[in-house]
């Protein structure tokens, strides 16, 4: 790039007259709108400019135009004629660019002078300086992938196209109120990923993006639709705690009992299937002897549903067999047949016996059965109830399955989990959308996005980030994406979080965010969040927060020189979010009809 791309002598619009830390004043004699030369005024609040110092350029924007005070009355007195008043200015410093290597740097790194001129910025030269930056250290030694987000607001020709690395390598947030874009911006974002060969994951909670992604692969929870086939979560991925925050068990017995419970149902999955104990089936009965070499402990039984009897059996035999598969049962998930729950839980409620130096079990405790019958209707309900089939039932596709295929069919770049049709009862969404984040972290745990990075994009985000569900005994944490936050960048997997209420957003989530988006927000504790999250978004630049237009955003990030304000590239018809309000010309006004 020459010099004369950076500074255009014929773009003056001013002198600095006094130098602060972090801004300048100066001079703006181009910039009155008086006597019909409004359309040829330069300089108005929001531009770009190029402070011209010795060793470099310092890039800045402006953020305040006014007349002195004492010449405003002159000012109101001579609209119609030339006025002699001289408006001034203020520019906050945001970056230096040198002008022998044209690099892009944060901060003021050469001093302003008083009486160093103030160009504005040409788009060109300001994008290619930004672009050349962000591709600097990315080291593709073939070709660069990048994602092309849109132009600079109010320059022309500045076509901003960052790197996947350094947009979604710390993990990308997006924010804006209702109308502000966000939606567009979150779909200009995947279809992107999906044009440059990445891989995405979309959790869709209100069904908007249906359709809306060139390429993807489609998938509902609750209730099937067009091109969206039925898919299921199932049941042996949830954890113990989601089963408490469903079936809320009371805390003295109910609660004891349904651990209880769980427990043996994993130890009767983990006997049936393991190598090392003898199992011979009777009737239906399969009984397990426990040994450890030639020495025997007893016997545990299973019976046909995959349940353990405890009534007047083998302590003994229950306790060594819980000693040796103490690894297996350490982890937590419902790896059995959540059918058999409630008839497990029935099974626990037997008596202590005194005798016997307590090696076996008592009978059924019908006192007990009492206490959990409530319990245990709960969960027979629960098991059965169409609210929650997309965890409980068999019908639909296993997603965990589907989830693999994905990730190992190259021609599948995007994947749809719609959660439109999930109830909001008993916190099923909730619970279904945090449990397979989970379920995405085991997987980056174990290695399987090292080679091949994956993005998951997470609209409505404040709905499951930040908050627990169940009851005061019973809850779980919904922590699945704030850990991907955390920890999901050193196993190559990333999050994008989208939501118009950034202040329901954790802070320590928020401050895992690299790259942000931020579209219009109306809210002071929106903003207020924000601008706490993301250190280089000071009050200078987030006074252009509220208003922002639509589909134009500020995106700020470690890797970006500055804030910029850049108008969103928007997405094609029919990769546009259904995301509009009541069509209420349509359908109101029928009492005239």
């Amino acid at each position: 790039m020459e010099h004369s791309a950076l500074i255009d002598p014929a773009k003056r619009i001013g002198t600095v007259t006094r130098t602060t830390a972090n801004s300048v004043e100066l001079t703006l004699p181009q910039a009155l709108a008086a006597k019909g030369r409004r359309g040829l005024a330069m300089g108005a609040v929001g531009d770009f400019v190029f402070v011209d110092c010795d060793r470099g350029a310092l890039l800045g924007r402006i953020t305040e135009v006014g007349v002195p005070e004492r010449q405003r009355a002159r000012l109101e007195q001579q609209l119609d004629t030339d006025p002699v008043v001289e408006p001034e200015g203020r520019v906050q410093l945001l970056a230096t660019i040198s002008k022998t290597t044209r690099k892009v740097t944060k901060g003021i790194n050469v001093q302003p002078r008083v009486g160093d001129g103030v160009f504005l910025v040409a788009g060109h030269a300001l994008s290619t300086a930004v672009n050349d930056a962000l591709k600097g250290d990315v080291g593709n030694a073939g070709r660069l992938l990048t994602i092309e987000l849109g132009s600079l607001a109010g320059l022309p020709d500045s076509d901003l196209m960052v790197p996947p690395e350094k947009l979604f390598g710390r993990h990308c947030g997006v924010f804006g109120a209702t109308g502000g874009g966000k939606s567009w911006t979150l779909s200009r974002l995947i279809n992107e990923v999906s044009r440059i060969g990445g891989k995405a994951i979309l959790f869709d909670p209100t069904g908007e993006f249906a359709g809306k992604i060139a390429g993807a692969r489609q998938l509902a929870f609750g209730e099937a639709a067009d091109d969206q086939p039925l898919a299921r979560f199932p049941s042996r991925f949830l954890s113990e705690l989601d089963l408490h925050a469903l079936f809320t068990p009371t805390g003295q017995s109910q609660g004891p009992t349904l651990r209880s419970a769980t427990k043996s149902l994993r130890m009767a999955s983990s006997l049936l299937g393991s190598e090392r104990f003898t199992r011979n089936t009777v009737d239906g009965i399969t009984r397990v002897t426990i040994h450890e070499g030639q020495k025997q402990f007893g016997q545990v039984l299973v019976d046909e549903h995959g349940t353990i009897i405890k009534e007047a059996q083998s302590r003994v035999a229950y306790g060594k067999a819980e000693l040796f598969l103490a690894r297996e049962l350490a982890v937590e998930l419902c790896n059995f047949d959540i059918k058999a729950l409630s008839r497990q839980v029935r099974n626990e409620c037997v008596r202590s016996v005194a005798g016997d130096d307590g090696k076996k079990y008592g009978p059924l405790d019908n006192q007990t059965i009492g206490y959990c019958n409530s319990l245990i209707i709960r969960i027979e309900t629960f098991v059965s109830s169409p609210e929650l089939a997309c965890m409980f039932s068999e019908k639909g596709a296993d997603v965990t399955s589907l989830i693999d295929e994905f990730l190992s069919d190259a021609g599948t770049r995007v994947l749809v989990l719609s959660f439109k049709k999930v109830s909001f009862k008993y916190n099923s969404r909730e619970i279904l959308l945090n449990s397979l984040g989970r379920y995405l972290l085991g997987l980056a745990r174990a290695g399987r996005f090292l080679k091949q990075p994956l993005v998951c994009f997470l609209d409505e985000a404040h709905q499951f980030i930040g908050r627990s569900v169940g009851d005061e005994q019973n809850s779980v944490t919904l922590d699945a994406f704030g850990l991907i936050a955390k920890e999901g960048r050193k196993y190559g997997l990333t999050t994008v979080i989208a939501t118009q209420r950034p202040r329901d957003v954790p802070q320590d989530v928020l401050s895992q965010l690299g790259t942000l988006f931020v579209h219009r927000l109306t809210n002071d504790r929106d903003r207020e969040t924000i601008e706490k999250a993301c250190g280089d978004l000071d009050r200078s630049a987030a006074a252009f927060i509220p208003s922002l237009g639509q589909g134009e955003a500020i995106v700020v990030g470690p890797d970006l020189p500055a804030p910029l304000p850049v108008i969103m590239t928007t997405p094609a018809k029919s990769q546009q979010p259904e995301s509009h309000g009541p069509a209420y010309q349509k359908y109101w006004g029928t009492i005239f009809d």
